[in-house]
């Protein structure tokens, strides 16, 4: 319509470059389609070869020509030229502005020489025309803008979540069975520590540079997308055979084995990998299911030896008991479903009930019961674990009081510790406060932290451990012997006493080498003025040896399984 009213011969449309450097045709019309443009769509030129753009970008200035014969042969030679050669004798150039910047300009072209008499009102058309073409660029560039913030990320411009979904229901649609396809869902575990130590702009390098690298790892029709700011994903379409798989897996895990340049000045970092792997069809049938599945498989993955887990039937039935449990516990406090039981402590010297472990029990209001290696954690990765501990303890100084109150001598009462539990500021404000409450006597109080417990945080934790030294309460090392030992945290740690962990009491007469570890454990803790506890001991032949080689204490099967407190009530009886 506008060629038919301004019955111009040619158009074109131009976008510039952000340092109006260079102009790009986005659009050519011709009157007579028999004739040939000299330009191309998408054909970019030089902006400083056509001095007329200059006052077009600068002063968003239209620029008239009603004859091209009139323009300076010195000035303007090339550009007089190029019109006349094509038979062109008047143009009009209007710059199309958009928030007061020029981002493109469109220029009209006629044959004949322009009518002056209709200049002024052709001019006005031509910058009504500009203002649509300019808010018209400036919908569709906000719709791009748009696009891209829905469906890509900003630091790799690799697509994310939702383009992956997208581009994975495509792919799944109408899918065969027996075409497997394969998600690999990649982890940077460490990224949280990079970006700690040193600052987000490092660790948005490394995961551009982790990008790059995923990217060159991957075959062609593979898609890689960044899904979560640690978090990447690789679809293989095509997999022929398990083995094919594992190895893109394995490749993926050694190729991180270097570590990575994020940019000069700065060390290279290694970056630690978790990758979870789900196939279509045995994970999932549609998009949804496969992310979750491999999601899983990455979470498994951060616990495992090797970093990498295939998603599995059991995995998911794994998970989906996990998640079922962690459900229920949030209301397990209320529903008083916790209860303790109490391991009694023999003296080897006076063969009596010196102390007991108070250790947690759960059963579910369906009367099911959980194990403690499956529910502790679960408290402890959910934050129960501050007031399910503080709940263990003041049941335990009932306990305390309740048995001294019938008549039996004080005993020692100990309590399992949680790292998660130190994380908490007013943590040994809260332990002082319930044993102030409960009025009992802070020697027959211990707290029994893991070796495990101390690799962490460890000046926090060991200030702590001091404070409630400090206060009469007993700290006592358990496990002592499983795992890894150290001997420099060890005498750092305020403790009374060392608990000597089952599994170097487990064949201890059968053994020697075991029998000569005890042993050098009991003068360890003789050296080091504490007391000295066996666990686990469950054979008369284990409690003999035990006391013939000068341990304090015994804790074990042998003499007593945990009890509940009735049972015990009866047991301290009988003793």
């Amino acid at each position: 319509m506008t060629a038919e009213i301004l019955n111009f011969d040619s158009a074109y449309l131009f976008e510039l470059d952000e340092n109006y450097e260079n102009a790009k045709i986005l659009n050519v019309y011709m009157a007579d389609e028999r004739e040939s443009s000299p330009f191309e769509r998408g054909t970019t030129f030089k902006t400083a070869n056509f001095p007329e753009v200059k006052p077009l970008v600068s002063q968003n200035t239209p620029i008239l020509c009603e004859d091209v014969t009139t323009l300076s042969v010195v000035e303007t030679g090339y550009q007089r030229n190029f019109f006349i050669e094509r038979g062109i004798n008047s143009f009009f150039a209007l710059p199309i502005v958009i928030d007061k910047k020029s981002k493109g300009f469109f220029v009209i072209e006629y044959k004949n020489p322009s009518d002056k008499r209709f200049t002024e009102s052709r001019l006005h058309f031509l910058k009504i025309l500009a203002n649509i073409l300019g808010d018209t660029i400036k919908k569709i560039l906000y719709e791009e803008r748009l696009y891209e913030f829905a469906y890509f990320d900003k630091s790799t411009k690799l697509p994310n979540r939702n383009m992956l979904r997208k581009n994975l229901e495509q792919l799944l649609d109408n899918r065969k069975e027996s075409d497997k396809l394969v998600i690999f869902n990649i982890e940077l575990e460490n990224l949280r520590m990079i970006n700690d130590s040193f600052g987000q702009n490092i660790g948005e390098q490394v995961v551009i540079k982790s990008a790059l690298i995923l990217k060159k790892l991957m075959k062609e029709g593979c898609t890689l997308a960044r899904v979560a700011e640690d978090k990447f994903i690789i679809v293989m379409p095509i997999a022929e055979t398990t083995e094919q798989i594992e190895m893109c897996a394995n490749k993926i895990v050694d190729v991180f084995a270097n570590p990575i340049l994020p940019k000069e000045g700065i060390e290279s970092l290694f970056v630690t990998t978790a990758i979870g792997v789900a196939s279509y069809p045995d994970d999932g049938k549609d998009a949804d299911t496969l992310l979750q599945n491999a999601d899983l498989a990455g979470y498994a993955a951060k616990t495992s030896d090797t970093k990498l887990v295939f998603c599995s039937e059991q995995l998911k039935s794994h998970i989906e008991e996990n998640t079922f449990l962690t459900n229920k516990l949030f209301k397990s406090m209320q529903n008083k479903e916790f209860d303790l039981h109490f391991q009694p402590q023999i003296s080897c010297c006076a063969e009596k009930v010196v102390g007991v472990e108070a250790l947690l029990r759960w059963t579910t209001d369906e009367g099911r019961r959980v194990p403690p290696d499956v529910f502790i954690p679960m408290l402890e990765q959910t934050g129960l674990i501050h007031d399910v501990g503080l709940w263990v303890l003041e049941q335990a100084l009932k306990e305390h009081n309740r048995l001294v109150a019938k008549g039996f001598p004080p005993l020692r009462f100990s309590i399992n510790l949680s790292i998660a539990q130190f994380r908490k500021e007013n943590f040994v404000n809260n332990i002082l406060k319930l044993i102030k409450k409960h009025k009992v006597d802070p020697k027959y109080v211990e707290l029994e932290v893991t070796e495990s417990l101390l690799s962490q945080n460890f000046a926090d934790t060991i200030a702590k451990l001091a404070e409630l030294k400090k206060a009469g309460i007993n700290i006592a090392t358990d496990d002592f012997g499983k795992g890894y030992s150290s001997f420099h945290r060890l005498q750092l740690v305020p403790f009374n006493r060392i608990k000597i962990d089952k599994s170097v009491v487990d064949d201890i007469t059968f053994e020697e080498k075991k029998s000569v570890i005890v042993k050098t454990i009991i003068s360890l803790a003789r050296a080091l003025k504490a007391a000295i506890t066996a666990e686990g001991v469950e054979t008369k032949e284990q409690a003999a040896l035990i006391r013939e080689i000068g341990c304090d204490e015994i804790q074990g099967y042998y003499y007593s399984r945990p009890l509940p407190r009735e049972a015990l009530e009866e047991f301290l009886k009988n003793k």
